[in-house]
């Protein structure tokens, strides 16, 4: 899977980055005019790099002339080039601690992983089975970067392993962070999760079991 824009060959290198440069997009003719390549190899990487999903199109439409199609970045593409997502996120993290209480900071990770939650939860809600909805749990952690895969899967109980925490370096110096994801899989499976192991704290990985909750009647029985 590529991820950074390193991982792909120079000229397709060089083409984003020439329309990085030209937010408002280019024509095919524009590009093979700065990338001094021929219109068949500029059609070649836009139609590879356009499969990846890294670039998008549409018609510019000129007075009195037919529309020309212009390239430019997708979101994914934009993704491709260095970020500091860990410092923000760190730096915001600090303010948070310096600012909140313990039991505030708690409070707070545990609504964001409620918001995430929400992006996701028509997808989880539409499997009837604990079974089901942990497959497409794992799914969607695994687009949100982690190495994930279910475990004992049944449907009274589970274990989401992931193998990878893509908080690590925030996580590191704030063992809260863990809060976010232990309410994102409550929230998205409406089940009891529990933290059996932790890769900050020594684990060889991160594993939550999960625990279909009992009903009120069949609490009240007992």
């Amino acid at each position: 899977m590529i991820s950074t824009i390193s991982s792909l060959g120079q000229r397709q290198q060089a083409l984003l980055k020439v329309l990085l440069h030209h937010r408002k997009g280019l024509t095919i003719d524009e590009l093979a005019g700065l990338l001094d390549i021929s219109r068949n190899a500029i059609n070649q990487h836009l139609s590879s790099l356009g499969g990846s999903g890294f670039i998008q199109s549409t018609l510019l439409h000129s007075t009195g002339g037919r529309p020309s199609k212009i390239y430019m970045l997708s979101p994914s593409g934009l993704e491709l080039f260095p970020r500091h997502y860990a410092l923000l996120a760190s730096t915001l993290l600090g303010w948070l601690r310096n600012n909140l209480s313990e039991k505030e900071l708690e409070s707070c990770l545990e609504e964001l992983g409620q918001q995430i939650a929400l992006e996701f939860t028509g997808r989880v809600g539409k499997h009837p089975s604990l079974t089901n909805k942990v497959h497409e749990v794992v799914s969607i952690m695994q687009e949100l970067g982690y190495d994930a895969s279910a475990a004992h899967n049944s449907d009274s109980y589970a274990e989401i392993v992931a193998n990878n925490c893509v908080y690590h370096r925030i996580a590191e110096e704030c063992h809260n962070v863990c809060t976010l994801d232990l309410s994102l899989l409550t929230s998205l499976l409406n089940a009891d999760i529990e933290h059996k192991t932790c890769i900050v704290r020594g684990g060889k990985n991160c594993c939550f079991g999960v625990s279909t909750k009992a009903s009120p009647c069949s609490s009240n029985r007992n």
